[in-house]
């Protein structure tokens, strides 16, 4: 399990890296964490993930 989790890390690590736009790499860092402080950690599929960015980004 820890050798999938930092394998997924390292893969968003290198996308991210790949991101020129300072204000989408904010709404990243906001995202995570928001993620971390959330009392929901049932985020696990593509469809929870894409819910959760559009509630993010209709409290802004």
């Amino acid at each position: 399990m820890t050798t999938e989790i930092d394998t997924i890390k390292e893969s968003i690590y290198e996308k991210i890296a790949e991101i020129n736009d300072e204000n989408v790499l904010i709404a990243i860092q906001t995202i995570i964490n928001n993620i971390e402080n959330s009392k929901d950690y049932q985020i696990t599929s593509k469809e929870d993930f894409s819910s959760y960015i559009k509630e993010w980004v209709k409290n802004m």
